[in-house]
């Protein structure tokens, strides 16, 4: 029964994303440790060529498909890199503006063949970017996290930034160790204070 669901979580991610391909999906292996099954996807396309990309689902609800491999071997990698320093230096602009305790951001912008010269808010890619951003928790109370990711949230979306999901990585130091809570949030989400749990 998992082994069913698994593969018909991932027959939907592949209708989603890509409605136009033609595909075959195989079931290859179970990881008995993480509890993954591991399906083999064949692309066809109009040639009859048949390219294989391996895609790995979680065998428990909600059977979460891990890594999308077609998308990964498409991404122009130096393109991606260079579009990426570029909405970080961005996003950190933004932010800081109203939200100067924002120490770094680290973004995952992926493109495929050359589509830009340059980033900008509305620049379209295959998928939406995961923003991650650090902060100094510093002094700052549950409440004032609140107001600093709704914010984050408020700018980003104002921009019409393309993100699927802001990480705010919140940093202190205890004892010498780094200790880090994490508040997550997708741009049309209430964020409220049991986010931050």
């Amino acid at each position: 029964m998992h082994k069913q669901r698994a593969k018909e979580s991932l027959e939907t991610f592949l209708q989603q994303t890509y409605p136009d391909m033609a595909f075959e999906i195989k079931q290859v292996g179970y990881g008995w440790t993480d509890v993954t099954y591991e399906f083999e996807v064949v692309k066809k396309d109009s040639l009859a060529v048949e390219t294989t990309y391996t895609f790995y689902v979680s065998g428990m609800e909600p059977y979460e498909v891990f890594s999308d491999t077609i998308h990964e071997t498409n991404i122009d990698k130096e393109v991606s890199n260079k579009l990426s320093a570029e909405a970080e230096q961005y996003i950190l602009t933004l932010l800081q503006g109203e939200v100067p305790q924002v120490n770094s951001v680290s973004t995952d912008v992926g493109v495929y063949d050359h589509v830009a010269e340059a980033w900008t808010p509305k620049l379209k890619t295959p998928k939406p970017m995961h923003i991650m951003l650090e902060i100094e928790k510093g002094d700052l109370t549950r409440e004032q996290m609140l107001q600093q990711c709704k914010t984050i949230q408020e700018l980003l979306n104002n921009e019409s930034i393309n993100y699927y999901l802001t990480e705010v990585g919140y940093r202190s130091v205890e004892n010498g160790e780094e200790i880090y809570e994490y508040v997550s949030f997708t741009p049309d989400q209430e964020l409220t204070l049991d986010d931050l749990d």
